[in-house]
C-alpha cells in the first residue's frame, strides 16, 4: 500500500512539470511568432549603450565630471574615454537652463519627501528676551559735599533710605572762613550805604560787596539766604545745606562732629522717580534693537504685571567674556514700586520692513520685505542655497544662491536672489543637493561643481577644459555689453585700496545695478547657463558690498567677487572683462596710434621694475620705479579726446598714488605691496588704450601671494618670474588670460585707422 501511494505521487509530480513546461514553450513560441521584430539577438545593456549614444550632446569624464565637451574623445586630464551625458528623462524634460538644474520622476519626489513653499512677502514679528536689573538714573542723582573746610554741627537726616524734598535743609557747618567772609559782606553794605555821594567810594564798596556775595555763592549759599544775612545785619555762625532735589538718601558718608574739607561727600541723593533698566542682549539680536523702542518687562516682585520703557542707550562695545551689549531702559517709577537692583525680565517686539530698518510692530506699513521658511536655505558658512520649484516643468528644480537677511523666528529675510511667488523646497532640500553634487553641478558643499575645479600649477599657462568651446559660442555683442557692466571691479578694487568705504558702498551698488541691465539673449545653450550662474553670483556680491558695515568686511567681499570673476574667465572666456576699468562708457572713441606709442613706452618701463622686484634686486627696482613715474608724467594727452582724455586722466590719478607711496617704502616688501595696485593700473591702461606695436600682453596670477589673497602682474612672454616672491617661489603664478587685442576704444581706433 506504502509503495503504491509513492508511484501516485511521482506520477502526480511529473504531469505537472510536464504541463508547466509545455505551457512556457506554448508562450514562447506564441511570442516568436507574434512578434514584430522577430527574435532578438542584441543584448539589453548594448541596446541602451547605443541608444546613450545618439541621445548624447554632451561627453564627460567619469573621474572629472567638470569635463564637458560636445564630442566624443580622451579627458584632457586623466586620458580616459568620454562618457556620454543624456537628457535627463522625467516630467516635463527638456533642455536644462541652469547649471543646477535637476529632474526627479514623481517616485524619487516621494522617496525624497519633497515638500515645498511659496516665496511671500510679509511682516514678522521678531521677539526678543532679555535679563537686566533696575538701577538709579545717574542723571538724577546728586551729592551733598562740603564747599568749605569746617565742622558738622548738625545732621539733619540719620541715615539711608529717608525721603526728603528739594529745599529741606540737611546739614548745619560751621566755618571759620564761611564766617569771616559774612563779615567781609557787611562791612561792604555798611561803607556803600555811608559813601553818600561819592562815586569813587561807591563803586569801591560795591565792588566788595559782589566780590563776597559771589564767594558766598560759590560756597553753596542761596541767593535767599545771603539777603537774610544782609537783612539780619550779622553773620550767622552755622552754614544750612539743603537738598539740590528731590528723592531718597542712598549714602550718609559723614558723622556729626566731623571735621570736613572742600569737595567731601556728606549724603547722595537719587530721585527715583524715573529709573534706569541695565539689559543684556545678545550679540546676535543687535540688528533688532534701535533707540527709542519700546520694550516691556517684568519683575518678580509685581508676578503678571507689565511695565514699560524707552530704549535710551546702547552700549558702543561688546562684553567679550558673555558676547553681550549692553542696553539701558528709562522707566517711569512715579510710585516708586521699582526698587533698584531689582531683577527684570524683559521682552521686546519688532517689525522688519523692506529698506532694513525695524519699527513697532503696531507702525509697520509699506511693502512688507521678502521671507522664506528656516527650512527653505541651506546655510554653509557665508552661503546659502535654497531650492526652487520650476513651474512649468514638474519635478525639476534648480538651485541658487541667494543673500540672506537675518532670521526672524521660523523664517529668514531675503535680500537677494528670489521673487515673491516662486516656490522653494522646504523639506528634501538637502537630498537634492546631494543629487545634484552626485552629478558634478554646483552645489552647496561643490559650489564651482565638478568637485573642486582646476588646479594650481607652477610656471604653467591653465587652460581650464571646456572653456574654450564655451568661449566660442559668446557673440561680440554680448562680450561689449558685459566689458561695460564688469568694469566697476576696478573701480571697487580702488576704492577699498584707499580706504574709502562710502566710495565702494558706492561702487558695488553701480555694478548691482549695470549687471542688471545686461541682456543674455545673445547667449544661448551652455554658455547661457554659465552665465546665469556667474550673473547670480556676481549679483550676490554686489548686495553684500553695497551693505559693508566696514573695510575688512568690503575688501572680504572684494576677493569673492574676485574669484567670481576669474571663474567666468575659466569658463566661459570672459576674463578680459574682469578687470576693465573704464566703467560705463559714454563713447568708444578711437585711440590714436601715437599714443598707443606711448603706453607702450610705459609698459616697458613697468616690465622692467618687474624683473627687477623678481630678481629680489630693491635698489635698482626703487631706481626703475623712478623711471616708470618719468614715462608716464611725459605723456602727451594732448591728442586724446573725450571719454579717453577723462580714463588717461582717472589712470594718471591711480599712478600718482602709486609712485608716492613707492617713494615711501623701505624694504623690498614694502615696494612689492604697491606693485599690486600699480599692476592693476596697469593692466586697465593696456587694456583700455592698447600698446603700438601690437604685440601678446599676458597677464599672470600668484593665487598665494599677500597670504593667499593672490596677485596679478603683466608679462610679455608666459614664462612666469614671480614680482611678489622672487627666488623664494620663482615660478609660483599661471597665466590666466591674454590681454585683448581685438575690442574695446583701442580695437576701434585700430579697424578706424
Amino acid at each position: 500500500m506504502a509503495v503504491a501511494g509513492i508511484k501516485k505521487k511521482i506520477i502526480k509530480f511529473v504531469t505537472l512539470f510536464v504541463f508547466i513546461f509545455a505551457a512556457g514553450a506554448g508562450i514562447w513560441t506564441a511570442r516568436m511568432i507574434w512578434s514584430p521584430a522577430g527574435p532578438v539577438h542584441e543584448h539589453p545593456e548594448q541596446q541602451a549603450h547605443s541608444t546613450v549614444e545618439e541621445q548624447a550632446r554632451v561627453w564627460t569624464c567619469s573621474m572629472h565630471p567638470q569635463i564637458r565637451l560636445p564630442h566624443p574623445g580622451r579627458c584632457p586630464i586623466c586620458a580616459m574615454d568620454l562618457i556620454p551625458v543624456t537628457e535627463q528623462s522625467g516630467r516635463g524634460a527638456g533642455e536644462a537652463r541652469s547649471l543646477r538644474e535637476i529632474r526627479l520622476s514623481p517616485q524619487a519626489e516621494r522617496l525624497a519627501e519633497i515638500r515645498t513653499h511659496p516665496v511671500e512677502r510679509k511682516f514678522l514679528q521678531a521677539t526678543l528676551r532679555m535679563v537686566g536689573r533696575i538701577d538709579y538714573d545717574e542723571t538724577r542723582v546728586a551729592n551733598i559735599a562740603a564747599w568749605v573746610p569746617g565742622r558738622l554741627e548738625r545732621l539733619f537726616v540719620d541715615f539711608t533710605g529717608t525721603q526728603v524734598k528739594k529745599g529741606d535743609p540737611m546739614v548745619a557747618l560751621y566755618s571759620p572762613e564761611l564766617l569771616a567772609t559774612q563779615s567781609e559782606l557787611l562791612l561792604a553794605v555798611r561803607n556803600r550805604e555811608q559813601a553818600g555821594r561819592n562815586p569813587l567810594l561807591q563803586d569801591s564798596a560795591e565792588h566788595v560787596v559782589s566780590a563776597a556775595r559771589d564767594r558766598l555763592r560759590r560756597w553753596g549759599l542761596t541767593h535767599q539766604q545771603i539777603t537774610e544775612i544782609i537783612q539780619r545785619g550779622k553773620p550767622s555762625d552755622y552754614m544750612t545745606l539743603t537738598a539740590p532735589l528731590s528723592g531718597v538718601v542712598i549714602r550718609k558718608d559723614a558723622l556729626e562732629g566731623m571735621y570736613v574739607e572742600t569737595g567731601d561727600r556728606i549724603y547722595t541723593i537719587a530721585d527715583l522717580s524715573r529709573v534706569w533698566v541695565r539689559l543684556e542682549a545678545y550679540e546676535s539680536d543687535m540688528p533688532w534693537i534701535r533707540k527709542g523702542q519700546e520694550v516691556e518687562f517684568q519683575v518678580e516682585a509685581y508676578p503678571g504685571e507689565i511695565f514699560r520703557g524707552k530704549v535710551e542707550f546702547i552700549d558702543p562695545f561688546l562684553n567679550a567674556d558673555t558676547r553681550t551689549v549692553r542696553v539701558r531702559l528709562d522707566a517711569p517709577n512715579a510710585d516708586g514700586r521699582l526698587k533698584p537692583d531689582m531683577l527684570v525680565h524683559a521682552m521686546l517686539r519688532t517689525t522688519p520692513v523692506e529698506t532694513g530698518d525695524v519699527v513697532d510692530p503696531a507702525k509697520a506699513a509699506g511693502t512688507p520685505p521678502l521671507v522664506i521658511p528656516a527650512t527653505a536655505p541651506l546655510v554653509t558658512g557665508r552661503r546659502a542655497v535654497v531650492y526652487v520649484a520650476v513651474p512649468e516643468s514638474p519635478g525639476t528644480y534648480e538651485g541658487r544662491e541667494v543673500v540672506l537677511g537675518p532670521r526672524v523666528g521660523d523664517h529668514y529675510l531675503v535680500r537677494q536672489g528670489l521673487s515673491e511667488g516662486e516656490t522653494v523646497v522646504v523639506h528634501g532640500n538637502f537630498k537634492i543637493d546631494s543629487a545634484v553634487q552626485i552629478l558634478a553641478k554646483p552645489s552647496m558643499m561643490t559650489p564651482e561643481g565638478g568637485g573642486g575645479g582646476t588646479e594650481h600649477r607652477h610656471g604653467s599657462v591653465a587652460q581650464p577644459a571646456g572653456a574654450v568651446a564655451a568661449a566660442e559660442a559668446v557673440p561680440d555683442t554680448f562680450r561689449r555689453q558685459i566689458a561695460e557692466a564688469l568694469g566697476f571691479y576696478e573701480r571697487i578694487a580702488a576704492s577699498v585700496e584707499l580706504e574709502d568705504l562710502a566710495r565702494a558702498r558706492k561702487d558695488f551698488s553701480s555694478l548691482g545695478k549695470a549687471l542688471q541691465m545686461v541682456d543674455a539673449a545673445p547667449l544661448s545653450g551652455h554658455a547661457r547657463m554659465v552665465w546665469l550662474e556667474s550673473a547670480m553670483l556676481l549679483g550676490n556680491d554686489a548686495v553684500v558690498g553695497s551693505e559693508s558695515r566696514s573695510l575688512r568686511e568690503a575688501s572680504r567681499t572684494l576677493r569673492t567677487l574676485q574669484s567670481h570673476l576669474d571663474r567666468i574667465q575659466r569658463e566661459l572666456g570672459l576674463g578680459q572683462t574682469a578687470h576693465a576699468a573704464a566703467g560705463p562708457a559714454e563713447s568708444l572713441e578711437p585711440i590714436p596710434s601715437a599714443f598707443q606709442v606711448q603706453v607702450a613706452g610705459i609698459l616697458d618701463a613697468y616690465l622692467a621694475v618687474h624683473e627687477d622686484l623678481a630678481a629680489d634686486r630693491f635698489d635698482e627696482a626703487l631706481g626703475r620705479m623712478k623711471s616708470l613715474e618719468q614715462a608716464v608724467r611725459a605723456v602727451d594727452m594732448a591728442v586724446l579726446e573725450g571719454r579717453a582724455h577723462k580714463v588717461w586722466m582717472e589712470r594718471l590719478s591711480d599712478f600718482d598714488k602709486h609712485f608716492k607711496a613707492a617713494g615711501d617704502s623701505r624694504d623690498m616688501a614694502g615696494l612689492r605691496a604697491v606693485f599690486l595696485p600699480l599692476s592693476r593700473t596697469m593692466t586697465a591702461v593696456v587694456e583700455y588704450f592698447g600698446i603700438e606695436p601690437r604685440q601678446p600682453v599676458y597677464e599672470i596670477r600668484c593665487p598665494m601671494a599677500f597670504e593667499g589673497k593672490g596677485g596679478n602682474w603683466l608679462q610679455k612672454d608666459q614664462e612666469v618670474r614671480n614680482p611678489y616672491y622672487g627666488a623664494m617661489m620663482f615660478r609660483c603664478g599661471d597665466v590666466v588670460r591674454t590681454l585683448p587685442q581685438d575690442s574695446g576704444p583701442a580695437a576701434k581706433g585700430r579697424r578706424h585707422e
